[in-house]
């Protein structure tokens, strides 16, 4: 773990000299992402003056909602930005020098890029996620804290079938992307949704126990059942995932061949 945990550092650094070469990029782009994040509040807040509230949902409990989906889709982001630069790896031929190292291909694909363009907003979700927190009791906390390490399991495993995928296809950006686009419906509860639409987003596309679960376990609004189930799918998830790379792996055409 220790040699793990170090070159995560030392491509940490590097991805933070590459950003500091271009400041001013780098302070519009973060500039950029938080007002974003800020602009979409307004927006909610706008809705919410009219209404009052989303289905049964308060202010208070969609801001809830918002914060915790821009936490883990944020963490998908600073984590795994690797995985954006995995197709020019691939029609490079520079995965084959990466199979060469001593050390897991799927670890240096993940986590080749670290994107510090967003950790000011990461920063600044948390800050508001605390204070929220505070006023929650211990027992939800600590069954959000639980599911909160389910869904960046299956983040987790979600970037490694993309990989996989890659392999097989050197398709990445589509696919990451159709991903980014379907984790945007949690920005509200999934609830607003259909029967069709909610049951899509938990048990085909885990969106819903990424984003939402966390969420209602806080709020003290979810069923022991649907711990079990997210405890359960994040962990099957991730050894299949792994399956899936180490089978993607063994039908890798090396670019020299």
């Amino acid at each position: 773990m220790n040699k793990y945990l170090k070159i995560w550092l030392k491509n940490t650094a590097l991805s933070l000299q590459s950003d500091l070469t271009t400041r001013g990029s780098t302070l519009f782009f973060i500039l950029g992402k938080i007002s974003r994040f800020y602009f979409f509040l307004i927006f909610i807040f706008i809705i919410l003056g009219k209404t009052g509230h989303i289905m049964t949902y308060s202010t208070d409990q969609v801001f809830i909602f918002y914060l915790i989906f821009n936490l883990f889709d944020i963490l998908g982001q600073f984590l795994f930005r690797g995985i954006y630069w995995f197709r020019a790896r691939i029609i490079s031929g520079d995965f084959d020098l990466t199979l060469t190292k001593p050390i897991s291909p799927l670890f240096l694909v993940m986590t080749d890029k670290t994107d510090f363009l967003d950790f000011p907003l990461l920063l600044i979700v948390l800050y508001l996620l605390v204070e929220q927190i505070m006023s929650y009791s211990v027992v939800n906390i600590l069954i959000f804290i639980g599911l909160g390490l389910c869904g960046l399991i299956i983040v987790t495993a979600i970037h490694i079938f993309i990989a996989s995928l890659g392999i097989l296809t050197t398709e990445v950006n589509n696919i990451i992307w159709i991903y980014r686009d379907l984790s945007a419906m949690a920005k509200f509860p999934i609830d607003i949704y259909n029967l069709w639409i909610r049951s899509f987003l938990i048990f085909i596309i885990p969106i819903g126990i990424i984003f939402t679960f966390p969420a209602k376990a806080l709020l003290g609004m979810i069923s022991w059942q649907s711990v079990v189930y997210s405890v359960i799918l994040s962990i099957g998830l991730l050894i299949l995932s792994l399956k899936v790379w180490q089978a993607s792996l063994k039908k890798y055409s090396s670019a020299s061949s």
